[in-house]
């Protein structure tokens, strides 16, 4: 790593901005005690990730910065930046886009320092690292403070061992390790924290399931409750109508009273006032009970509305728990498949030999030493054979006479050529070496394949996981705007109940009142409640004892500018004359026209006024019932209109939950087939590997048995053809002792000749069989490490997806 420049500002006495180019060679800054030659070097350190303000000779962090002089003020602000020479493009790919590298820690008072790479805001943790990687940083050796010798000297080992390390250029990895293990460390602890929160959530669970019980029981009580209150209003109701029914035979008595005794005029007056006068406070009473009924439906229809909301939000909840409960209990078993499969494959890694590679070199070379002694050995003894075998051919060239030698000869040449036939026919029973490379070559393919496999059924796996995460938004974001319609829906239709209820029609035979039949304008509800009052109730059917059977006299011209009823509501024909005498006027119009009035006209206003020809007059504050119920019926009306759209509504939206939903399991079952492929492929992987291995150590062992056999059968070819050569030129002993010792000499130099041959050959294969051991360690080796990697990052992605679901299911509850 070359530095190039370095640039300071308001860090310690360095007020100014300065600038200290560093170029090629030797660079060397000079000047007295107290000059700042050491704030240079505690720059550099500080610029490069130290963190220790006692290391920068100062209290705390923000010391750093000029605290100011008698001339010169404080500054608020310290900042150093290392230009650094990246032609060689040696950096992190992240940062390797340009020539140079310029570093910047920027530290503010009172607020921390921040780390800048090109301009581009960085953490300590990557400068440190860049620095790591380069075999240089903060605390490097490299950097040689006042008093570091002397620490270097008096150090412990393990700061020794730092100094060899960065030495080597693999203090970056030290870094690394150190970093992966704090995380290790971090994600056990996360997994224990996991572990007590679960706990937890089930207890919650059992207490919310004890509290939905509860809630059950609560809402069977309220629903008994409101039925009983129900039959209660019921029962006062038909009580009240009794009571008019009363009222109604006592008038008609009256009245036949009052006609019987017309004759007498002062005393027929009499009682006729007096059964007016008892008539007015049962109709009093009837208006009061009739008020009061209605107050108590809508009571009961609001208090039944919000029973209705409260169940479905619990139920809505169960759901919710129920299926965030399931998604943890999934990823429970995806974290614990992940320690499963990562504990074994940690398990055999550490099954594997721990003998190191100086090990392993050692017991190498110590057989190539011995099969250099073994392949010495033989010369030695193939020397000393052929010698011996020269000395025996002289010796039968000069006695090739001699009849016994050439029986001998003879003899041993019929019984090499047995052992010839004989190893010829092992040679051709050992296997083929081809088929062998065969079998190795489709162990190595089907290994490959596996691997291959597993890889894309892991693939497939992860992007099915991201899918389901994806469907279980949608699902979520699709279940909202249903839940809202149907709340809706449930609002409009107990609405509509309620005011079905109290607008129910009389099933009597008096037919239904005028004031189901009518509609008025937005507005004039309580203007026609007045002009018309309980004649509303009347119907216009004439067999009824009160009806409407309508006038055909002549209407007067209303006073002012009042505008008759008729213009602003639709009623029966019978309501014609009556409505066109009422009129619609301003407060003010009213009062001033109230003495104009022909007998039989009205006066109304659209908030209940009413001035009467009579003289009779009410006000807003008396209460109208008509008014209320026509109020009603324009409600009614336009809940109705609205429940159509509002169900369709509901149905679109339900149909796009049910899909997304359906979506959603879908994707859950790929994940569980995934899985399972994801298994049988790693089962194929290992299964190919031991084949692989198998079929290796099966090929090698062909291998040596096949170059024993062919060096046995060369020997003893190369035996026959000297026993042969020796038959066909002996002659007959003269001194038939001397050939038996020549004949024992090559018998015993070819046995020890035979001897070294197979010492050799056990040799060779021993360092054949050490050198192919530690391949297979180290390729076993490397595989495990790659399992236990991939298993550890799932494990990772499973904790993550826990945590997320148990905090959505916090945020539900």
């Amino acid at each position: 790593m070359q530095l190039k420049e370095l640039r300071i500002a308001g860090f310690k006495s360095f007020v100014d901005p300065e600038a200290v180019p560093i170029l090629p060679g030797l660079t060397g800054i000079v000047g007295p005690n107290g000059c700042g030659k050491s704030n240079l070097l505690e720059a550099m350190r500080w610029a490069m990730g130290a963190n220790s303000a006692k290391a920068m000779r100062g209290g705390e962090m923000d010391d750093l910065i000029f605290s100011g002089a008698a001339g010169r003020p404080a500054r608020e602000l310290a900042e150093v930046t290392l230009v650094l020479d990246n032609s060689a493009r040696t950096a992190p790919p992240e940062f390797n886009s340009s020539d140079t590298l310029e570093i910047m820690r920027r530290l503010k008072r009172g607020a921390g320092s921040s780390y800048k790479l090109n301009g581009r805001t960085v953490r300590g943790k990557d400068i440190k690292l860049l620095f790591a990687d380069a075999s240089t940083g903060a605390n490097s050796p490299s950097l040689v403070r006042q008093g570091q010798i002397s620490e270097l000297i008096g150090s412990k080992p393990q700061n020794r061992r730092r100094i060899l390390e960065e030495a080597a250029g693999i203090s970056g990895l030290n870094t690394r390790r150190h970093e992966a293990e704090l995380k290790l460390r971090g994600a056990e602890t996360n997994l224990e924290r996991l572990t007590e929160v679960s706990a937890e959530v089930e207890r919650q669970l059992e207490s919310l399931k004890r509290q939905a019980r509860k809630a059950r029981k609560y809402k069977e009580l309220s629903a008994k409750i409101s039925a009983l209150e129900a039959y209660l209003a019921h029962l006062k109701w038909h009580t009240a109508k009794e009571d008019q029914e009363t009222a109604a035979v006592s008038l008609a008595r009256a009245k036949t009273e009052v006609e019987r005794l017309t004759r007498d005029a002062a005393v027929a007056e009499t009682k006729r006032l007096e059964a007016s006068e008892g008539i007015g406070p049962l109709r009093t009473a009837e208006a009061t009970a009739s008020g009061k009924l209605g107050q108590a439906r809508i009571e009961l229809a609001r208090v039944e509305t919000e029973r209705k909301n409260a169940a479905d939000v619990l139920a809505g909840l169960e759901r919710e728990a129920a299926r965030l409960a399931e998604d943890i209990q999934r990823e429970q078993g995806q974290k614990e498949e992940a320690e499963r499969t990562l504990a074994d494959a940690k398990e055999a890694l550490a099954a594997l030999p721990v003998e190191n590679d100086t090990t392993n070199k050692e017991k190498e070379a110590e057989a190539e030493r011995i099969l250099a002694q073994a392949r010495a050995a033989l010369e030695s003894r193939q020397t000393e054979a052929d010698a011996k075998s020269e000395a025996l051919a002289q010796k039968r060239a000069e006695i090739q006479a001699l009849e016994a030698n050439a029986n001998a000869h003879r003899n041993r040449m019929q019984s090499l050529e047995q052992e010839v036939q004989h190893l010829r026919g092992v040679v051709a029973a050992l296997p083929d070496t081809s088929e062998l490379s065969g079998e190795l070559e489709t162990a190595r393919t089907a290994e490959q394949e596996a691997e291959r496999a597993l890889k894309a059924a892991q693939e497939a796996l992860d992007a099915a996981e991201l899918d389901v995460v994806a469907k279980q938004e949608t699902e979520i974001d699709a279940k909202a705007p249903a839940d809202a319609a149907q709340d809706t829906l449930r609002t409009l239709e107990t609405e509509i109940a309620g005011l079905t209820r109290l607008l129910r029609k009389a099933e009597t035979s008096d037919g239904p009142p005028v004031v189901e039949q009518m509609r008025t304008r937005d507005g004039y509800e309580k203007a026609v409640a007045a002009a018309l009052g309980d004649d509303l109730q009347a119907p216009t059917d004439k067999s009824a004892s009160i009806y409407w059977g309508g006038s055909h006299v002549k209407t007067q011209a209303l006073p002012g500018f009042a505008k008759p009823l008729t213009d602003f509501v639709e009623a029966p024909g019978e309501l014609a004359a009556r409505l066109s005498q009422c009129g619609v006027v301003s407060r003010s119009e009213g009062e001033a026209l109230a003495d104009e009035l022909q007998p039989g006209q009205r006066l109304v206003t659209l908030d209940g006024h009413l001035w009467r020809w009579d003289g009779f007059t009410r006000t807003p504050a008396a209460p109208v019932a008509a008014a209320e119920r026509l109020e009603q019926q324009a409600r009614l009306e336009t809940a109705q209109a609205a429940l159509g759209p509002q169900r369709q509504e509901v149905s679109d939206l339900q149909a796009k939950y049910a899909e997304a939903r359906g979506a959603r399991i879908g994707a859950e079952e790929d994940i569980k087939r995934f899985r399972h492929k994801v298994q049988d492929c790693a089962q194929q992987l290992d299964k190919a590997r031991r084949n692989l291995a198998i079929a290796t150590q099966d090929a090698d062992r062909a291998s040596l048995k096949a170059d024993a056999a062919k060096e046995n059968l060369a020997r003893v070819e190369s035996d026959l053809a000297i026993a042969t050569e020796a038959y066909q030129t002996a002659a007959k002993p003269e001194n038939t002792e001397v050939l038996v010792e020549l004949e024992h000499a090559v018998g015993t130099a070819r046995a020890r000749l035979a001897e070294a041959r197979e010492r050799e050959t056990e040799c060779r294969g021993r360092l054949t069989d050490l050198t192919r051991n530690r391949q297979q360690a180290m390729a076993r080796r490397e595989a495990l490490e790659k399992d236990v990697e991939r298993w550890q990052t799932r494990h990772s992605a499973s904790v993550t997806r826990v945590e997320t679901l148990v905090s959505r299911r916090a945020e539900a509850a």
